[in-house]
């Protein structure tokens, strides 16, 4: 190198004065500044490059995140769903149950399919969210690309779910509100039928039905209002249909009585008992045992006076009596 390169002359010429300023550097100390403003300038670069990288990496993230708390409140609100989806197929389950109870009707699949197909959703529900709950990365992605092909499968998956169990909760409230009153219709019908007096009250002969008759004592033609059935005493005096024992003492005239309120206005009479076997406030049932047959109160043998009453007035109980 010669001699005339190892210096630099920096000059400096002020406008309003003559005089100038001269500064001499050794060639050395520029080639250092420049080769440091050059290292300086990249590395201010990369910084920046650095920087931005990062932020979007962090911008990404954040989006993830959002996108994941997205996802599981979407999960969430199927997970509410499936569990009032299950609570309403208890209680039309337990709607089921007691409908065969009372109709003897037996399950055709559509209720027990229904029931299989729940478990089955909660698990493509569970599938799903789990798929679906992306992970924050530190990858090279643009936070702003177009979703993913996955993307799309999955709320597509979350759409189809979200309108299966929309309809299913639907069909399942329908049903439990047909079940519900079917239930209480047939509940209704089972109440009425089995509080209607159609067993015959004891085994014996008919002597004397409802109607105008003349009366042993005095001769005086006068209304019977029931029923005879003459037999040996002790025998059998079962209750004719379903009922609560309103009345069981002696009674003027009918001796040892009980008095059966089976609702719906309907009571049953007995009367002329030898022995009475239930309690006032009993719950009984057609077939009970609740007498024995006798001869109390006014009477000229043994035999059971038998009273039909509709709203407190006698009717024939022969009309109703269907079986034995």
């Amino acid at each position: 190198m010669s001699k005339s390169n190892r210096f630099y002359t920096i000059m400096i010429v002020p406008e309003k004065t003559s005089q100038v300023r001269k500064f001499i550097v050794p060639s050395w100390i520029v080639r250092g500044a420049t080769i440091g403003g050059l290292l300086l300038g990249t590395l201010t670069v990369v910084m920046a490059l650095d920087y931005w990288y990062v932020m979007s990496q962090i911008s990404e993230n954040r989006d993830l995140k959002i996108e994941n708390r997205k996802l599981r409140q979407q999960a969430q609100v199927f997970e509410n769903k499936m569990s009032t989806l299950e609570r309403t197929m208890d209680r039309v389950k337990t709607f089921s149950t007691r409908l065969k109870v009372i109709t003897n009707i037996q399950d055709r699949g559509g209720l027990q399919t229904l029931n299989n197909n729940i478990p089955e959703a909660a698990s493509n529900i569970g599938q799903v969210a789990q798929a679906s709950a992306v992970q924050p990365t530190s990858g090279s992605e643009d936070s702003h690309s177009p979703p993913s092909p996955e993307d799309i499968l999955l709320r597509r998956e979350f759409e189809i779910l979200d309108r299966r169990l929309s309809q299913a909760s639907d069909d399942a409230l329908q049903l439990e509100t047909i079940l519900q009153d079917q239930y209480e219709l047939l509940a209704d019908q089972k109440a009425f039928l089995a509080a209607l007096p159609t067993r015959r009250p004891a085994i014996g002969y008919f002597t004397s039905g409802i109607g105008l008759r003349r009366s042993p004592f005095g001769g005086q033609e006068k209304m019977h209002e029931g029923l005879d059935i003459a037999n040996h005493p002790g025998t059998p005096i079962h209750a004719t249909a379903d009922g609560t024992v309103s009345f069981a003492n002696v009674r003027a005239g009918y001796g040892q009585t009980v008095i059966i309120d089976h609702g719906y206005g309907l009571e049953t009479w007995y009367a002329h008992n030898r022995k009475i076997m239930v309690k006032s406030g009993q719950r009984v049932r057609r077939g009970d045992s609740i007498a024995q047959l006798g001869n109390s109160g006014r009477s000229t043998g043994p035999h059971l006076h038998y009273e039909v009453r509709v709203n407190g007035t006698p009717v024939n109980p022969l009309s109703y009596i269907l079986e034995n």
